[in-house]
């Protein structure tokens, strides 16, 4: 049965490439993600936020070979599998239907067939369905690139187009003429998070669609305009900011991390050079580790955030400190993706 590029695409993301003479990295990324999901999510709910942890703590079970990270999102996403909680339940946001993108996951680490199936349900209640609609429940914010994306691609080429088309359109909206991308034509601010909602949704297509997708040249184009400009933005501690141009903003654990895991997947994935990728992606994981602490907390979390004209909305964000499924998802995701590059 082919999934969403077949079990190519999970096990793309987790194998190993040999390579020699790499840059140094900080040490353990794997001691770090077994830290963070033995303790996230905290809330198992139906989000993009969960979701990330479980799919890497299934990524996690793959590289290490210990069945005790998939068996406990198995428990987690059961209820949801059962029908005892609905995947799709009102108020319909993206935010809450990629969730689903864990399902997929699932389903192709132990050929559970509940999971594909409810993936697919929730990827078909998501696609388009008037003309000239890129995607249903859209805000027009980058965190939309991602949301669609990371689970539309897992499900089947079916949707290629449906991604290539919504990637393309925000990209055209979105991203400056120097690779940045503002959060939304109604926040025209390079806001962390958002730049990596953007990059991941970028990642992830260019992960699991079929290589022979039309759109991919010019989504690949996207992804390597953006890091290329990311990495200009690099602080010296290895971190991106709140707000990535601005150097008064503070240091954010998610954009660090989001930028780290899609850099060093496109490094192992050759996508992007090695020598001069690498060590940025090595500074990066350097960044989220030191903001991980021993009994999974973490530090410099951005707070939920809308989209807003005002620059100093962003700059002025709340930060979390402390148990946060958020910025533990992103932090898991970035030491997965620094293990499978070090491999």
């Amino acid at each position: 049965m082919r999934v969403f590029a077949g079990l190519a695409g999970l096990i793309s993301v987790v194998m190993a490439i040999p390579a020699a003479g790499r840059a140094q990295a900080p040490p353990e990324p794997l001691e770090i993600a077994r830290i963070l999901a033995a303790k996230y999510p905290v809330q198992p709910i139906m989000s993009y936020i969960p979701a990330l942890s479980w799919s890497s703590s299934l990524r996690l079970s793959l590289l290490t070979k210990e069945a005790r990270w998939h068996d406990k999102v198995a428990t987690d996403i059961a209820p949801f599998l059962s029908e005892q909680t609905p995947a799709i339940a009102e108020p319909y946001r993206l935010t809450s239907l990629a969730g689903a993108l864990a399902f997929a996951d699932l389903a192709v680490t132990n050929g559970n067939s509940p999971g594909l199936i409810l993936a697919q349900k929730v990827a078909a209640f998501m696609a388009p369905e008037a003309p000239g609609e890129a995607i249903r429940f859209t805000t027009g914010w980058t965190d939309d690139m991602f949301m669609a994306s990371s689970l539309l691609s897992r499900v089947g080429g079916a949707y290629a187009p449906v991604v290539g088309n919504l990637l393309k359109t925000y990209a055209e909206k979105l991203q400056r003429p120097d690779g940045i991308f503002i959060h939304a034509t109604d926040g025209p601010h390079a806001w962390g998070r958002g730049n990596g909602f953007a990059l991941l949704g970028v990642t992830e297509a260019l992960t699991y669609l079929p290589a022979g997708w039309p759109d991919r040249a010019r989504v690949l184009e996207i992804y390597r305009r953006h890091v290329a400009a990311l990495a200009k933005h690099q602080s010296d501690d290895g971190s991106w900011r709140q707000v990535v141009d601005e150097p008064s903003s503070y240091r954010e654990l998610t954009v660090t991390a989001m930028t780290t895991a899609a850099m060093a997947r496109g490094v192992r994935l050759g996508w992007i050079d090695r020598t001069t990728y690498e060590p940025i992606v090595y500074r990066g994981w350097g960044a989220v580790a030191a903001r991980v602490n021993a009994d999974g907390t973490v530090k410099d979390v951005c707070a939920g955030t809308g989209a807003q004209n005002s620059r100093d909305y962003y700059l002025n964000r709340p930060v979390v400190n402390g148990a946060d499924d958020r910025g533990g998802a992103m932090a898991l995701l970035a030491a997965i993706e620094t293990a499978a590059l070090r491999r």
